[in-house]
């Protein structure tokens, strides 16, 4: 005896295996936290049927998507200053004690090799 097609027999089960895909992908993409936690995500299947000219038989395509959650905005301070003398931005960094030479280029500090003191040399 034939079985009439259904949702759950369609291709020997193969839209169930596609859903189940799908909806493990949804899960995921609620779980990430670099994903807004309310957007709302979807599942889409679509199943298309191409009969025969004589109507006595057709094709089945099945196709499933999913449309997942936006992914969050970051945000971040950059500060626009010169160093150097030339242009640069820099991120704020809680720990960071200055982001520009406030009083131009500094001399180089070099370490002698016989003492642990530096000797400082202008260039």
């Amino acid at each position: 005896m034939e079985q009439p097609v259904t949702l759950f027999t369609l291709a020997g089960g193969a839209l169930g295996e596609l859903f189940d895909r799908e909806m493990e992908r949804v899960s995921a993409d609620i779980l990430d936290l670099n994903t807004e936690a309310d957007a709302v995500r979807t599942i889409t299947i679509k199943v298309k049927i191409k009969p025969d000219k004589g109507r006595g038989f057709g094709y089945a395509e099945m196709l499933i998507s999913s449309t997942l959650g936006a992914p969050k905005g970051v945000a971040s301070t950059i500060h626009f200053g010169k160093k150097n003398n030339r242009a640069t931005a820099v991120e704020t960094v809680p720990d960071q004690r200055e982001l520009f030479d406030p009083l131009g280029p500094r001399p180089v500090v070099e370490l002698n090799k016989n003492t642990i003191t530096g000797e400082v040399i202008n260039g």
